[in-house]
């Protein structure tokens, strides 16, 4: 009995073999592994014939393991003992010179067949556990963990106000009834009023009063407040990416927004997105841009003279021509340091 579908795999359960999916696997059940087949448990090799095992998502090794039952690797283990006239080393293990029982779950069957009982499954296998570490848990960011507090502090203060004004009400309520004699629901100190029908006012007044206080904590819950920071979140990306900044994560531009120091390792760059032109490459290398400062602070005035000799105008003027004309005016920084450079060479591009 085979089974061409994918995540599904031939099973001996009660005795009897059926094919099952991967999730319904359970311990001790017999499994029937072949050529292709992608491990879904770990278990004990039963039955092998020519089996070898693909282990490269687990051990990184590229060589296939040769798959035993345990009686069968327990003797060749004696063999190499009784060969070698010594215990068996973890190089000889990691060489693959002796089989193993042991399939888990992750690899690959990468030739023959066989059997295997089911040892582990679920979370409790090796790539359970694996996809257990690399499961990521969505942080809060410093910005969420503020509005949360602030959220909870004025929802606690709208339910204090709701439960006084509710107390408030039923307090004036009565007070306005013993004025007017008019709180005996039972005895009808009114005699033109039924007793019942006091009742019943009584009812819906008090149930308009818990509805006041309920409709004061609904209020109070600033439940637009998380929708607004993504919006405007959203829209600082926007600029940002205006910039040429990518950014993958919302919460990036709030932290970033809210840092004082920034620590970096020996291998950091921390850079102010500001590029310099440093050297012309027109046909041939040139010499290098020098970038000196003025008194001023402004960079110095260069001449294209120095670079193209004075009878070398045609190039410089395509130089310029070329920056001129394919600036935009939200330029990156390499389009800032050609604008920066032509202007050094004391060029106005109003002009061109």
């Amino acid at each position: 009995m085979k089974s061409n579908e994918k995540n599904v795999c031939v099973v001996t359960r009660n005795g009897q073999k059926s094919v099952i999916h991967h999730d319904y696997l359970h311990v001790g059940e017999i499994i029937n592994v072949e050529y292709g087949m992608a491990v879904p448990v770990d278990g004990i090799v039963i039955t092998a014939v020519q089996l070898s095992l693909d282990e490269a998502a687990m051990t990184g090794e590229s060589d296939e393991m040769k798959k035993e039952t345990l009686e069968v690797c327990l003797q060749r283990l004696r063999e190499k003992e009784a060969e070698g006239g010594a215990k068996v080393t973890d190089a000889m293990l990691r060489t693959h010179e002796l089989p193993s029982p042991l399939i888990l779950s992750g690899t690959n069957i990468g030739g023959g067949e066989g059997q295997m009982m089911c040892l582990m499954v679920g979370k409790s296998s090796c790539l359970g556990q694996i996809r257990s570490k690399l499961e990521v848990r969505p942080e809060t960011t410093p910005l969420q963990e503020k509005l949360e507090r602030i959220a909870t502090d004025i929802g606690k203060f709208g339910v204090y106000i709701a439960l006084l004004i509710v107390h408030v009400l039923l307090f004036r309520y009565l007070l306005e009834g013993l004025s007017t004699r008019n709180t005996d629901l039972f005895g009808g100190e009114t005699p033109e009023v039924a007793s019942e029908d006091l009742f019943v006012d009584s009812l819906a007044s008090w149930l308009n009063y818990v509805i006041v206080g309920v409709a004061i904590i609904v209020v109070a819950v600033p439940e637009g407040l998380p929708l607004a920071v993504m919006i405007s979140l959203a829209y600082s990306i926007q600029r940002m990416l205006q910039d040429n900044n990518d950014v993958k994560r919302l919460s990036s531009c709030e932290i970033m927004g809210g840092a004082n120091n920034i620590c970096s390792d020996k291998t950091g760059t921390l850079t102010l997105n500001q590029m310099k032109v440093v050297k012309i490459w027109a046909g041939k290398e040139l010499d290098e841009v020098p970038q000196t400062m003025d008194a001023n602070g402004q960079m110095t005035k260069l001449k294209w003279s120095n670079y193209f000799g004075k009878e070398g105008h045609i190039i410089p003027m395509h130089i310029e021509h070329n920056v001129a004309c394919n600036t935009s005016e939200k330029a990156g920084a390499t389009d800032k340091a050609m604008t920066e450079l032509v202007e050094r060479m004391e060029c106005d591009q109003k002009v061109l």
